[in-house]
């Protein structure tokens, strides 16, 4: 049968639900921790290939381990102006999230990252073994949303940000939106830790996307 097909989501956690996670802590010593490729489950594990990026070249150790993951192998590195680019093998343990993928019936796709922005998770499978695996991580992090991909959509960013995401969020609670305001630029900054210019810059962005999609969405109704 056919009814249970393959499926593709995109999970999204803002950095701000993460930061006193000790994996979030460990892993912003870098820039950004970008998937490439599954490599395969060892002993149970997941292991995955991930380019780390870095200003000052200092990669996390083989053997680092906190928290269900652990650094394997340095495959290689090279630089660009001034970054420095890490292949690595990670090892994400069974216990964890490495059983969900056993079956063979639940991939990573790219796209999925880890930024001061926050974590993107991109992944297709069974419908099934995917409901099972987006129960488990929402116990795990913090998820601030799961989209459901159409062909290649959600693979790529559609939308605003995670950091636009947030702005938006925020603004929306304290009354950016309401007539007259109750907030200003500067108590959102305050409260988002932003400079006042970011906040602005965010906020137009953000507001620009939506007003697209809400553009695009509607345009078949005209």
């Amino acid at each position: 049968m056919r009814g249970k097909h393959m499926r593709a989501v995109r999970v999204e956690c803002a950095f701000g639900a993460l930061e006193h996670d000790p994996r979030a802590i460990a892993a912003l010593q870098c820039i950004s921790w970008d998937f490439r490729s599954m490599v395969g489950i060892v002993e149970g594990n997941l292991r995955l290939m991930v380019e780390c990026i870095t200003i000052d070249g200092n990669c996390p150790d083989p053997s680092s381990f906190v928290n269900g993951i652990r650094i394997v192998e340095i495959l290689e590195e090279w630089q660009t102006e001034v970054l420095t680019h890490h292949l690595v093998v990670m090892e994400f343990a069974s216990d964890f999230v490495g059983h969900y993928f056993h079956g063979g019936d639940l991939a990573i796709l790219s796209g999925s990252n880890f930024t001061s922005s926050g974590l993107v998770l991109q992944i297709a499978g069974r419908h099934d073994t995917m409901v099972r695996f987006l129960s488990d991580i929402r116990s795990k992090v913090p998820v601030e949303r799961v989209t459901k991909a159409k062909g290649s959509e959600g693979i790529v960013q559609k939308g605003p940000t995670l950091q636009q995401h947030r702005v938006v969020r925020m603004a929306h609670k304290y009354g950016w939106y309401e007539v007259p305001k109750r907030t200003s630029i500067r108590e959102l900054a305050e409260k988002l830790g932003l400079s006042k210019s970011t906040v602005s810059e965010q906020l137009v962005k953000a507001e620009g996307e939506i007003v697209a999609n809400f553009l695009d969405h509607s345009s078949g109704s005209e």
